[in-house]
């Protein structure tokens, strides 16, 4: 059978060519053919969040003497077509022509983004095995460079070996896969070229898991536990700056603001573990950035509800188009004040003093709710969260105050945050073993209509402000009041049925079977004992 998706990756030694690799496999009774030697460019694109990594594959535009070509590795094994257009780019959208169809269907309607550049001296090889299997080699030498700067001066080359099945089963493939590296004397390398560019280039990999030495385990101690959540945030951070800053896919921006919450919850509920007085500071601190964060991100949600609302009343859409301009128009100063804090001193020192924090020693266990391992300790801190979302939770009802609904919002959040950061202690959420994940599936529909409630009501307020400014200003006559006054009620019809549709979503987060899996998880009636875990 076919079976190009088996491969492995190999650090090349610097010094040996494709050629002196062959020799000893030859002597050895491989087969191998004349290596085809050429020069090529590449440039790997990804989705922002990796969804083509997860779907295991990798694309690429890849530049030679002979024009272009667009190459996707997968588990199909892989394919080239014809690149037409001007190399390298910003973005594409994925259904650009030309992209590959399985790359379209894993983007899902997301932009593929310049990832990183390689420049290589690449070789192709056949090699069949004694036994019969046959591989491809390819030995190649880069140089790597971010998407959007110039090709570093002096850098050394980077060699990578891919061994790639061709024919034969995989079994026998890791046979002689085993083989040839002790042959070689090769050691394993990191991934594949983009994964070792970027390494090399101190790049995040979009969508990578969360690397060991960060996840929370079942016997880490709370303050353990709370450095490694602070970590993974801070990770998660730095993944989307870039991005942000370049305001090429919105979605870095969201990512980026849902990392700061994450991280603005941690310090509050680990505050005991990290120093209250440390961790308000920086929740201070995240606060200044998620505000500037916050108001960009808004802004870009009620244009696109907007425009999106409008097609409704198809008589508003004039009206409509002027409060997206103005929109527009003030989103403008606000992305200036957002680049100006994220490239400032502050945000750097801010970065740099969650990196001491989550980095900095833990105290030695001592006897109490601190030095408990999360398996015990951590389900308290999860009723405790979710006893005051019930509490205020079972108020809600067809009458209930807009305060109190943004409220529940962010006592949701909290306890669904506090539930992921102990997600793997309890299990393996990518086996499927997760016992955690009914109850925050339920948690999370129930939270995503308290947020359009809110933007709902949020819009009405925009639309009057703005509607009130263009009347002073003589912008608008009699008619297109009419019609501002059919964009709010559109809200008013949107806000009315979110209200309707939170008491059933409730009643079902409030059931006795969905919250079992987090009663599940409680521990023992001495570990309650042991006092408030997260008092200073």
């Amino acid at each position: 059978m076919n079976s190009g998706h088996v491969v492995s990756w190999f650090d090349l030694p610097a010094g040996r060519s494709p050629s002196a690799l062959l020799r000893p496999l030859r002597r050895a009774g491989y087969i191998a053919g004349s290596p085809v030697v050429w020069r090529e460019e590449c440039l790997f694109l990804e989705t922002q969040d990796g969804r083509l990594a997860r779907g295991g594959c990798r694309l690429s535009i890849r530049r030679t003497g002979h024009g272009a070509v667009w190459h996707l590795a997968g588990p199909e094994g892989e394919r080239q077509d014809p690149f037409e257009g001007a190399f390298p780019f910003p973005s594409l959208s994925p259904d650009t022509v030309g992209v590959p169809p399985p790359a379209t269907e894993l983007a899902d309607g997301r932009l593929l983004l310049p990832l990183v550049r390689l420049r290589s001296l690449v070789s192709d090889a056949r090699v069949q095995s004694p036994s019969g299997t046959v591989l491809a080699f390819r030995a190649e030498r880069f140089i790597a460079a971010p998407p959007r700067e110039g090709w570093p001066k002096g850098a050394r080359s980077i060699g990578l070996l891919t061994v790639r099945l061709v024919e034969g089963d995989a079994d026998a493939f890791l046979r002689v896969i085993t083989d040839v590296r002790d042959r070689l004397g090769l050691s394993a390398a990191t991934g594949d070229a983009c994964r070792v560019a970027l390494l090399t280039l101190d790049l995040s990999e979009p969508g990578a898991p969360v690397p060991d030495h960060l996840r929370v385990r079942p016997d880490d101690t709370l303050a353990v536990a709370a450095r490694k959540v602070l970590g993974q945030q801070a990770m998660k951070m730095r993944a989307n700056l870039a991005g942000t800053i370049e305001g090429e896919d919105p979605e870095y921006l969201h990512d980026l603001r849902v990392a700061i919450r994450r991280l603005r919850s941690a310090l509050r509920l680990f505050a005991g573990m990290l120093g209250p007085r440390r961790s308000d500071a920086l929740r201070r601190d995240l606060g200044w950035m998620a505000q500037r964060l916050g108001t960009v991100r808004d802004l870009d949600v009620f244009i696109l509800n907007l425009r999106e609302q409008a097609q409704r009343l198809g008589e508003a859409d004039a009206i409509a188009a002027l409060l997206t301009a103005e929109l527009v128009r003030q989103r403008q100063p606000a992305r200036v004040a957002l680049e100006a804090a994220l490239t400032s001193r502050r945000f750097h020192a801010l970065m740099r003093r969650l990196d001491a924090l989550a980095s900095s020693p833990p105290p030695r266990p001592h006897p109490g709710a601190h030095g408990l391992p999360v398996a015990e300790i951590g389900p308290v801190l999860l009723e405790k969260a979710q006893k005051r979302a019930l509490r205020l939770g079972r108020t809600v009802g067809p009458d209930t105050p807009a305060a109190d609904l943004h409220r529940l919002r962010i006592l949701c959040k909290r306890l669904r945050y506090a539930c992921e950061f102990f997600r793997e202690a309890f299990g393996d959420p990518a086996s499927g073993a997760d016992p955690l994940a009914d109850y925050i599936r339920t948690m999370v529909r129930f939270q995503d209509c308290l947020g359009e409630h809110q933007d709902a009501v949020t819009a009405i307020g925009r639309i009057q402000d703005l509607a009130k400014e263009m009347v002073q200003h003589e912008q608008v006559g009699p008619e297109a009041l009419l019609q501002l006054g059919g964009l709010i009620q559109v809200q008013r019809d949107i806000a009315r049925k979110r209200r309707g549709r939170l008491v059933k979503l409730w009643a079902r987060f409030d059931r006795r079977s969905v919250r079992k899996h987090l009663g599940a998880l409680k521990a023992t009636p001495s570990t309650a004992d042991q006092g408030d875990p997260t008092a200073g």
